[in-house]
């Protein structure tokens, strides 16, 4: 039976996960010329906090039963009962 990743494992790898997409955010929004740009700040201080917060994206995802099963997105500023 394999053995379960020890929490100091986890942690190791959510760290990195962070810095890669911090990375990749600092990057591409600075190839865009966006980097100075409110909403880019705004996500590189959420990758370099390391920690998961569920108010961040701007609207909620959640999974839908449909054929496909895909992830759909949701605004949370819509009326109405989604």
């Amino acid at each position: 039976m394999k053995s379960a990743t020890p929490k100091s494992e986890t942690n190791r790898r959510g760290q990195e996960l962070m810095g890669q997409a911090y990375q990749v955010i600092g990057a591409i929004a600075s190839e865009a010329g966006l980097f100075e740009h409110p909403d880019v700040q705004r996500a590189l201080d959420y990758f370099s906090e390391n920690r998961y917060r569920e108010d961040f994206l701007p609207f909620s995802l959640r999974l839908v039963n449909n054929v496909s099963g895909k992830l759909e997105t949701f605004n949370k500023n819509t009326s109405g009962d989604s």
